[in-house]
């Protein structure tokens, strides 16, 4: 592995930095193209390659100035432009929120890691084996709630239709678990939802209600929320599910954010990722010592999101640690490089359609700008 990004990936980002001669021409100069000229070059060849509708981007880098853009449409139909002020929902990256709620609770001695979650939940298979640290770091072994069958049927059905926590986690406990705690990763939004229901029970306050007293108020992060309606306040963009062989784009529906509660109902700003990203890196909500955990008590990624390795509602790609998110129509990444000071944020209106719904654009497009920060 490189020490800015995996081999693999900086490859990937090759293709966007393939665009700089293109930029210095048309900047009628010799000089070699602006650090923002690249990410903006970065960011159109993957628009381009993937037909993405809109593309938000934001980076930053220790000593130099915050670049932030919006590109392309927020709705294909009325071909109105995306605002760089837009609220998304950013799916899975609720989990890094609702890990750091739990790593705070640690640090209050208000509960351990090593606590096993039939201490708060009832009914969970290996409940007096699977601690909350196997829950944060994708390893208890329950079966993902929202790949089954049961919840499929109803939410496919109504879209809209509103859950409990305790709902939606019964899909996934009624199956056999997988592993034995601690024995294999796999990604499962069921451990995140159960460590949201562990944040209720010992805060006594809804999760909702316990992120914004203990995330999004103390970090000022004013565009986000923990709503529990699907619809999104202005400016907003479309949800799409694009054909990437084709361009072909379909318009997708909202979706009630109870569907995903602790692992990944959380909307939010461009602007505030980046803050967040910063956090990711920084650990200040939580203290060195937690952060230093989250991110040694982690493991090689067997499957889910395309990370190298993932900690305590955290994932790593090359040196890069934070999250990305994924799911019906939208797609995001926000990312900490600690050695270079640097966070990189991305939301795309869209999410793949076909044999390539494995492709998170955000990951790639974050992927293409840390090519140009490693780079510069």
């Amino acid at each position: 592995m490189s020490t800015n990004i995996s081999r693999r990936r900086f490859a990937r980002g090759a293709a966007a930095l393939s665009l700089l001669p293109l930029i210095a021409a048309c900047g009628g100069s010799d000089d070699p193209p602006s650090a923002e000229g690249a990410y903006f070059a970065a960011v159109q060849a993957l628009m381009a390659k993937y037909h993405l509708p809109g593309v938000l981007a934001g980076v930053r880098v220790a000593g130099r100035a915050q670049w932030t853009r919006a590109f392309g449409q927020a709705n294909l139909a009325s071909q109105t432009p995306l605002a760089l002020e837009s609220t998304f929902p950013i799916r899975s990256v609720t989990k890094s929120f609702t890990c750091t709620a739990l790593l705070q609770l640690v640090r209050e001695a208000q509960l351990t890691l090593d606590d096993k979650i039939g201490r708060y939940v009832a009914g969970v298979p290996n409940g007096d084996l699977i601690s909350l640290a196997d829950l944060a770091g994708m390893q208890s072994g329950l079966a993902d709630y929202s790949s089954a069958d049961g919840f499929l049927t109803i939410f496919i059905a109504n879209t809209r239709h509103v859950w409990t926590e305790a709902e939606l986690v019964a899909f996934g406990l009624a199956e056999k678990p997988g592993f034995l705690p601690g024995a294999q990763y796999q990604y499962s939004n069921t451990n995140t939802v159960l460590l949201g229901m562990v944040i209720e029970a010992v805060t006594g306050l809804s999760l909702g209600a316990a992120l914004q007293a203990r995330v999004f108020t103390p970090k000022q992060l004013a565009g986000t929320s923990y709503p529990a309606v699907a619809t999104l306040p202005a400016p907003a963009p479309t949800p799409y599910s694009v054909n990437v062989n084709t361009g072909a784009a379909d318009e997708q529906p909202l979706i009630s954010p109870t569907s995903l509660a602790g692992a990944g109902a959380i909307n939010s700003t461009l602007a505030d990722l980046l803050d967040w990203g910063d956090e990711l890196g920084s650990g200040s909500l939580i203290g060195a010592s937690l952060q230093d955990l989250r991110k040694s008590r982690s493991r090689a990624v067997t499957n889910g999101p395309e990370y190298d390795r993932y900690g305590l509602g955290i994932g790593q790609i090359g040196d890069w640690w934070g999250h990305t998110g994924s799911g019906v129509g939208f797609q995001i990444a926000t990312m900490n490089l600690a050695a270079r000071g640097a966070t990189i944020s991305v939301m795309v209106n869209a999410t793949p359609e076909g044999s390539r719904r494995d492709l998170n654009f955000a990951q790639e497009v974050f992927e293409g700008l840390a090519a140009v920060v490693a780079a510069s």
